[in-house]
């Protein structure tokens, strides 16, 4: 009997079945996708039998048959719809079914469940369709906290209205879903005073004091959308204050904030809310000094939106993902099912674009499943990768003109690097020009003298061949079986050097360059064991130039020296006006 038929006369009990065939035959074959707005129907009838028989089977089909959620999901309005149903078995039955699609879609998902959402919270509703939809956001919380993290600028809004609401199961179970955003944000710098934001939602009388507490945080995290998301309204209020001193805290804040955001997009969201009401108050405060702090957090956010304006965002765009699709698949026509998956697609594909998740074997797990009715696996999986080229040129920012443009160009790459099964580095861009300094910054174990490393030994991706460019690792250690050379003949046995064939009056000069003189502390003729680490660098740098390096490679060249050494190696490095 096909689902057509049974829907017709659908009772409790059928829900194997229908499940078993849409497992079999797909959503297309067996006749889901057709039918979906009849089930949708179904689950909203006055008919309590008939509602309830709707309500199981959705909540059967989302639990039992997950690669049908792009089809399945449609029925979410009408689950919360029935929250409201005057029949408890109804309620029972519409709860268990929306928090089941919204604990089974794919959590790169989520995002497409939102607008069917936030349209039942307005206070229009009956509070019981507005109490399950909050309660499907707080679902979120466990099942996907970094995506509800990526959709928090959308969330916080629509939830934070519900806090004042006069209904208790309202607000109980808005300041429920707001505790679970609460968890998702991400910045160990604000994480502490999570309660206080929570706080200051429902009591605007604590602000200021708040403000006071945030104005001594430190912030060292990099600063992402999520935390902007929290923080945002309450620096808002702030602003809005009437306490000079409250002002003078959020203009704080705020340029502290805005000076560890390393994506401008993930500000662009709240540029046009802070920047009006800090220009206001850079104009209208009477005190100086709090009127100069605040023209200060203009400017840098001025600084923010210029980087942000410049790059070309994708961000929450699913109508660029779904075109690509329908490229790829030519279904440039589709409907009905199709459409309703490639929809789908178009939502998980932008959503890990915003989250960074671009490796094929991601994109082929979260999204392949959508497309099994339609396609061959082989097909599909080709069609995937397609689009996700596509995305990853989406998410490459253009180069900004540089100033220096008459300087030559040493190496202009993109490239991957990974240690064993961790992928340190992906479709990095590297550019370097003659004579200019650069600096590698990271975490412990992120992969800096790996990265130099692999370089010197011309193992980067698209880096020039050391016959055009020269290379050179500079390292300070002295080997054990080599501390009793003398500095001259340390250098001179070096196989680059005796490669370049280098005499030892030429080593002998270039120590001399660097200090190693006859009479001076360090004599070139004495063992390289009784120099200090200051002569040890020294020795190390004169060796690279003795290569003639295009490009010196140092793994962090001031360790262990005193300041006066530090100096030197600053002012040496700098007088290199031809290396990089």
């Amino acid at each position: 009997m096909s689902i057509e038929s049974k829907l017709e006369k659908l009772s409790l009990g059928d829900e194997p079945s229908v499940v078993e065939e849409v497992k079999k035959n797909g959503v297309e074959k067996s006749g889901l996708a057709s039918n979906i707005h009849v089930l949708a129907g179904k689950a909203e009838s006055k008919d309590d039998d008939e509602a309830i028989a709707s309500l199981t089977l959705i909540k059967a089909l989302a639990e039992g048959a997950p690669d049908a959620q792009a089809v399945t999901k449609i029925c979410l309005s009408a689950c919360l719809e029935q929250a409201a149903a005057k029949n408890k078995a109804v309620t029972t039955a519409a709860t268990d079914a929306a928090l089941a699609i919204c604990q089974n879609i794919n959590p790169f998902a989520i995002k497409s469940l939102l607008p069917v959402i936030f349209s039942k919270l307005p206070v229009e509703k009956k509070w019981q369709t507005r109490e399950l939809a909050l309660k499907c956001i707080e679902s979120f919380g466990e099942r996907a906290p970094k995506q509800l993290g990526n959709a928090l600028p959308e969330v916080v809004p629509e939830v934070t209205a519900c806090m004042w609401d006069t209904k208790k199961q309202i607000k109980t179970a808005s300041t429920n879903a707001m505790q679970e955003a609460l968890k998702v944000i991400g910045n160990k710098d604000i994480e502490h005073m999570t309660d206080k934001i929570l706080t200051a939602i429902t009591k605007p009388k604590e602000v200021p004091e708040i403000m006071h507490v945030m104005a001594g945080v430190t912030f060292v995290q990099s600063v992402e959308s999520p935390a902007l998301a929290m923080v945002v309204p309450l620096l808002l209020r702030g602003l809005r204050e009437k306490n000079t001193a409250t002002k003078r805290q959020s203009a704080v804040i705020i340029n502290n904030m805005s000076k560890l955001v390393d994506d401008p997009i993930d500000a662009a969201p709240f540029l046009p809310l802070l920047l009006p009401a800090l220009e206001t108050n850079a104009t209208s405060i009477a005190d100086p000094e709090a009127r100069g702090v605040t023209e200060k957090a203009v400017e840098q956010l001025n600084r923010l939106k210029g980087l942000a304006d410049k790059a070309v965002s994708t961000r929450g765009d699913i109508s660029k993902l779904e075109t690509e699709f329908k490229k790829a698949f030519s279904a440039e026509d589709a409907s009905g099912g199709l459409e309703l998956c490639i929809q789908h697609a178009a939502s998980v594909s932008t959503c890990m674009m915003d989250l960074h998740f671009m490796e094929d074997m991601q994109w082929k797990k979260n999204i392949l499943p959508t497309f099994t009715s339609y396609f061959d696996a082989v097909k599909t999986e080709e069609k995937i990768e397609k689009v996700r080229v596509e995305a990853e040129g989406m998410l490459v920012i253009p180069d900004e003109e540089d100033e220096e443009d008459d300087a030559e160009e040493l190496c202009n790459c993109q490239f991957t690097l990974a240690y064993g099964t961790k992928i340190l580095l992906h479709n990095t861009k590297m550019r370097l020009l003659r004579g200019k300094k650069y600096g590698l910054l990271g975490g412990n174990d992120s992969g800096k003298t790996t990265l130099m490393r692999s370089i010197a030994n011309n193992q980067v991706e698209g880096f020039p061949d050391s016959d055009e460019v020269r290379t050179v690792f500079v390292e300070a250690d002295i080997q054990g079986e080599q501390s009793h050379l003398s500095c001259i003949e340390y250098v001179f046995v070096d196989p680059k050097i005796q490669a370049l064939g280098c005499t030892r009056e030429q080593v002998r000069e270039m120590l001399a360059t660097v200090g190693f003189v006859p009479d001076g502390k360090a004599k070139p003729d004495h063992a390289v064991s009784t120099l200090s680490g200051g002569w040890r660098m020294k020795l190390a740098l004169a060796r690279a130039m003795l290569q003639k390096a295009d490009i010196l490679l140092m793994d962090e060249p001031t360790n262990h020296l005193d300041v006066i050494n530090v100096a030197w190696v600053k002012k040496y490095l700098n007088s290199l006006t031809n290396v990089t």
